[in-house]
Formats: structure tokens, C-alpha cells, sequence
């Protein structure tokens, strides 16, 4: 199977099992919220943030910098692989069980930090083991998806929404608000047991040894593990200042209308996020060692796959804004539509943006990955301001895309000048006619009624399926002959 076969194949596992795991997860959702009630699921969401995030910290970006790990090793031989997993599983181990001694001896401070006061005591020191079981299940996964088993990662997804959502359901049945520090447990437990798993099926692939790699080989993996996870929590950051900023200048109502436009959209690629995590970055960095001109083309052919498959969905949502607000969520979310129109254009950039970025990580430039992501995310984070300053709600959306080219410019430079990369002009031409489809219908959206919007927007959407159908018969193929 050719590499970009392979792609749209592993594309669509991820796709499905990514599909059924969010069904259980409403599903699941939705039962804690009927039984345990809105202070019951305010607990447990405040408690299973608190951890997931003391787990994020804690791991150290190893989902990123294991993956990069694993990959390169790949390269060389499944004895260096195996010893690779065998100190990240050691030393990840060390600083779980740190953590957890921490968050039991100091449970009464973070209980008050979270709640104002000490009812979570009992909570946290029994969730506390959870970190240690969530970061193992990362350095598991790193393992699976640097080896490039995205078959074991789909049905895993699969399993894991499933059992999740009838264990706690049971537990939530018989302990009703008892079982929310066992609801996080068996969450990490499940996810955990499901790695752990699908990992001795990769384990059994290499040779048996206890060996572990230098402590100098250590040190690399763990400074681009905290480069990415310094880039993570800048992110976080502009969007928390983002939000805040908006409840303070808006209405609280404008914060929902934000929330909805960025967040629709993010939904509709969640997908070739997965995919490209999980199955276009292990493979580059395997790519890496072939030389600067292999990368190139790698990168432009997940380029062109992510365009495919994202514009017929970001063009559907884009026609079809108001529909959507209205079906998923009401008729007071209207005021979100403008926004989401910026948020479709944004998105367009971030799927190109995506596959250059990730070169970075592979090369392990992590200083070249800092400064890209710092110059991003203080761009987004001064035109959010400046759209604050002048109380121009809508700018917000345009500070979105603006933040998003801004972006892209750099990465390309970079690309180009440190990584002696290149963008094909066929991924050109196609980048600059989709972002002609989606500026018209932009354009529309403001100049014509609905009915003809509707008209004039599925018109194109059914031309731009035509114009590409032989690149998804391709893919039908792809998924379905395996070819």
C-alpha cells in the first residue's frame, strides 16, 4: 500500500473510532448528569480536570516527544526501541508516584484551592493514583503510534468509550454520589488496561530485554517533551486571557456565542487532528532520516490529504452555519454565525499549518518550535486585545484568521529556510482556489437571502466534489480494497 493510501485508510479508522467514542461519551455524559445532578457533575469535572491537568504537567509532554522517541528508533531497530520504552516507562513511573505522594499529603490545600473549602479531601487521595495510571497509559500509547499501529489505537478508542460508558453507569446506579472519585478511577483504569493491552501486542513484536537507553539520550526527549508542553499551556493561557477578556468588555452571552463559533468548528476536524497525531507524525519521523527532500514531499502530500478530505465539511458547515446553530444548539447561539464564517477561513490555514509544524518536532528543533509557537500564540493574544480595545466583537473572529496567517507565513519560512523544505504548486493552486470558494461564500453570506445562499453554496460544494472525484475514488479505494 502506497504511503498516501495508507493515509486516507488510516484516516478513516481514526475517523469511525472516533465517531462511536463520542456517541458513549454522550451517552455517558448524560447519565452523570441525570443522576448525580448539577453539583455531582460539577464535581466530577472539576475533579477529572484537576487530574487530567496535574497528569499533563506531570507527563511532560511525553505524548509527543515519546512518539518522536519510539519513531527514531524504529529507524534503527526494535532493540533500541524496546529500551527507549523501557527508561520512559521508568522514568515516567518515578515522577507519577512523586506526584501522587504530593496530591495525598496536600489534598486539604488543593481542595481549597478548588472549591473554597475542604469537602474534596476524600476525593483527591483516593484519585490520586489515578496520575500514575494516566501516565503509563501515555507512555503506552506513545509506544503504540510511534510504531505505527493505528489499527490497535482505532479499536482501542473504540473499546475504551464502550466499557467506560457501562462501568459507569453501574457505578453511578448503585453509589449515586459516592461514585464520583470511582468514576475517575475506573475512567484511567479502562484506558489503561485497554494500552495496556494492545501494548503487549506490540511488546511481543520485539526482543525481550530489561535494557535501558543513556541517561544522555534521556535528556533530548525530555526538552522537546517540555517544549511542546510549554506551547500547550501558551495556548491555554490565550485562551483563558481570551475568555476572560470577553465576559469583562461582552455580555456573559457573548462568551457562549465564542465559545460555539471556535468550538463547532474544531469539532468537524477532530478527526485529521487524531490522524495526524497518531498516524502523519510517527511516519515522518521515520521520514526524517531519508533526507530533507523525502520530508518535503511527505509533508505536501498530508497537505493535500487534510485539504481533501476537511473542505467539503468546512464548505457544508459554512453554507449551512445557521442550520447547525440552530439543530445542535438554539436560536439564541445565533449571534455566533458571524464568527463562525472567520472560524471556517481559520481553519482552512490550520490544517496546511499542521503538517509543516510537526517538522519541526521530528527534527527535534525545539528551539525553532518554541519560537514559532510563542510568535503564534502573542500574535493571537494581541489581536484578541485589540479587538477588546475597540469593543468590536466581531473582530474577534477576524483576529482568528489574521493569528492563522501570521502563522503560516513563518512556518513556511522556517520550513524553507532551516529545513530545505518546499511547497508544491499544486498544493498551492489548491490552497489558493479553496480559500477563493470559502471567501465567496463569505461574501454571500452578507449580500444574498438564505434560500439563495443555500442554493449557491451547494452548488459549489457539489462542484468542488466533482472537480476532486477521482482523489476520493482514490480514497474509497484506499479504505475499502486496502490497496
Amino acid at each position: 500500500m502506497s504511503d498516501k493510501a495508507k493515509s486516507y485508510r488510516n484516516t478513516a479508522l481514526i475517523a469511525i473510532s472516533s465517531i462511536i467514542n463520542i456517541v458513549f461519551s454522550i451517552i455517558k455524559n448524560k447519565v452523570i448528569a441525570v443522576w448525580l445532578g448539577p453539583a455531582g457533575l460539577g464535581r466530577f469535572a472539576i475533579l477529572n480536570d484537576f487530574i487530567s491537568f496535574t497528569s499533563s504537567m506531570s507527563s511532560l509532554g511525553v505524548s509527543n516527544s515519546g512518539v518522536q522517541a519510539i519513531s527514531q528508533a524504529s529507524t534503527e531497530s526494535g532493540h533500541r526501541v524496546k529500551s527507549v520504552y523501557n527508561s520512559l516507562i521508568r522514568v515516567f513511573t518515578i515522577i507519577s508516584i512523586i506526584v501522587t505522594i504530593a496530591i495525598i499529603v496536600f489534598a486539604k490545600q488543593i481542595s481549597e484551592l478548588l472549591v473554597h473549602n475542604d469537602s474534596l479531601i476524600w476525593f483527591l487521595r483516593v484519585a490520586a493514583i489515578v496520575v500514575v495510571i494516566k501516565i503509563r497509559s501515555l507512555v503506552q500509547s506513545a509506544l503504540i503510534t510511534g510504531m505505527q499501529r493505528v489499527g490497535l489505537l482505532a479499536k482501542a478508542n473504540i473499546y475504551n468509550g464502550i466499557i467506560v460508558t457501562i462501568v459507569s453507569i453501574g457505578l453511578v446506579w448503585f453509589l449515586r454520589d459516592e461514585s464520583i472519585p470511582y468514576l475517575v478511577i475506573t475512567i484511567a483504569l479502562v484506558s489503561w488496561a485497554i494500552s495496556y493491552t494492545q501494548t503487549r501486542k506490540v511488546l511481543a513484536e520485539l526482543p525481550n530485554t530489561k535494557n535501558r537507553i543513556a541517561k544522555a539520550d534521556i535528556k533530548p526527549i525530555l526538552l522537546l517533551g517540555v517544549a511542546t508542553l510549554w506551547a500547550s499551556l501558551l495556548e491555554n493561557v490565550v485562551n483563558l486571557v481570551a475568555k476572560s477578556s470577553i465576559t469583562k468588555q461582552f455580555h456573559e452571552d457573548h462568551l457562549g456565542y465564542y465559545q460555539v463559533a471556535i468550538g463547532i468548528t474544531f469539532q468537524y476536524i477532530g478527526f485529521i487532528t487524531a490522524s495526524i497525531t497518531s498516524d502523519y507524525y510517527p511516519r515522518l519521523v521515520a521520514t526524517v532520516s531519508k533526507g530533507s527532500d523525502e520530508v518535503a514531499k511527505f509533508v505536501n502530500q498530508q497537505i493535500g490529504i487534510s485539504i481533501s478530505l476537511i473542505m467539503p465539511l468546512l464548505l457544508t458547515m459554512l453554507t449551512f452555519s445557521k442550520l447547525f446553530i440552530v439543530l445542535l444548539f438554539s436560536k439564541k447561539f445565533l449571534p455566533s454565525n458571524e464568527l463562525i464564517s472567520y472560524s471556517v477561513a481559520g481553519t482552512l490555514l490550520l490544517v496546511v499549518c499542521w503538517p509543516i509544524g510537526y517538522v519541526f518536532l521530528a527534527h527535534r528543533a525545539t528551539k525553532t518550535y518554541l519560537v514559532s509557537e510563542l510568535v503564534g500564540n502573542s500574535s493571537h493574544l494581541i489581536l484578541i486585545l485589540i479587538a477588546i480595545a475597540l469593543n468590536n466583537f466581531p473582530f474577534l473572529g477576524l483576529a482568528y484568521v489574521l493569528h492563522y496567517i501570521i502563522y503560516l507565513m513563518l512556518i513556511v519560512y522556517l520550513f524553507y529556510k532551516k529545513f530545505d523544505g518546499y511547497i508544491t504548486k499544486e498544493n498551492i493552486k489548491l490552497f489558493i482556489t479553496n480559500l477563493i470558494l470559502v471567501a465567496l461564500i463569505i461574501i454571500g453570506k452578507k449580500l444574498v437571502s438564505e434560500t439563495i445562499l443555500y442554493i449557491i453554496g451547494s452548488g459549489l460544494i457539489l462542484l468542488y466534489l466533482y472537480l476532486s472525484r477521482k482523489e476520493y475514488i482514490y480514497m474509497f479505494n484506499s479504505i475499502v480494497k486496502k490497496r
